[in-house]
């Protein structure tokens, strides 16, 4: 999640971008990125803590954020460079860090088979996190690292059978968050309680909710797993209420420092608003009051802005 404001015109070109691909390691740095992927290989080596994960940002020193995270790209993008800088040079300190880095990963993870977006942490921080692809990016890291895939050929067994063990916990745990509305299966809320394992609140424009961002990018990785019954009948329930919900007729537009909803009929490729609400799937957007509206127009322009209510989010 992102700890600064980010700009109007960062914020608008994030509206309608489509999700990372899954399966390859992210290359585009935005702006609220973890220090991990553009720091020096030196300052990876340096900032990785004594769990084995590092902090969103090397020069935090207190509170939550000073804790190892998956948040915006950190800790899962440090162990890629550290792998693919020992694929280069076989020095094996760079080997070393990338495997205690993988060990704080599966030790991070939940009995449940989900992982927080700060380790031993407090409030929102300790939910199930979806959010920013938190968590699908750390099973597509152990994913690889579990089949040795290219950086990660020099991966043991041991640790190649515990990663496998990882994701397919993190596997069941995707199966068993998925929301059932109206006695139908649904898709994924932002972050989900991690005792409860229902959709839960993080910032205050961040409540219970049905988002279709995240969801989208569960999809895709869901579709990457061997098949089975369940796994088959979670994705086509997903694929139907990203079709129910899905959004024609309407064009999101940057106009006068704001973003705005135009109707046009002419619009018939659909795009999905980032959050449903829970249980009668209408598009909701919230602003800095935590009081939900179901028009954007309707909450504040600041948050118009700074966040990405409207995407071109399909699980396809």
């Amino acid at each position: 999640m992102k700890k600064n404001r980010i700009s109007i015109a960062l914020a608008f070109t994030m509206l309608l971008s489509v999700p990372v691909a899954l399966l390859s390691p992210t290359t585009t740095v935005m702006a609220a990125d973890a220090s991990g992927t553009t720091a020096s290989l030196a300052d990876i080596i340096k900032n990785q803590q004594a769990d084995g994960g590092w902090k969103k940002d090397y020069a935090e020193t207190s509170g939550d954020w000073a804790k190892s995270t998956i948040d915006n790209k950190a800790t899962y993008t440090e162990i890629r460079r550290l792998a693919s800088e020992y694929t280069k040079t076989k020095d094996s300190k760079y080997s070393a860090a990338a495997i205690k880095g993988i060990n704080f990963l599966i030790n991070m993870q939940y009995a449940n088979g989900g992982w927080p977006q700060v380790y031993q942490s407090s409030g929102y921080h300790t939910h199930i996190t979806y959010n920013d692809d938190a968590m699908i990016n750390v099973m597509v890291l152990l994913d690889d690292v579990g089949n040795k895939k290219g950086d990660f050929a020099f991966i043991d067994s041991n640790l190649a059978s515990k990663s496998k063990q990882s994701v397919d916990k993190g596997v069941s745990c995707i199966l068993k968050t998925q929301v059932t509305s109206g006695g139908k299966l649904t898709v994924w809320g932002q972050q989900h309680d991690s005792s409860t394992l229902k959709p839960a609140a993080a910032r205050i424009y961040e409540v219970p909710s049905l988002s279709s961002k995240e969801s989208a990018t569960i999809v895709k990785f869901l579709k990457t797993r061997p098949s089975t019954s369940q796994i088959a009948n979670s994705i086509k329930a997903a694929e139907d209420w990203f079709k129910a919900v899905q959004i024609v007729g309407i064009k999101v537009v940057k106009e006068n420092n704001d973003v705005i909803v135009v109707n046009d009929a002419s619009v018939t490729k659909p795009i999905w608003a980032r959050f449903y609400e829970l249980n009668t799937n209408k598009p909701i957007f919230v602003g800095r009051d935590g009081i939900v509206k179901y028009k954007l127009s309707d909450i504040d322009q600041e948050r118009r802005t700074g966040y990405a209510w409207y995407g071109n989010w399909s699980p396809s």
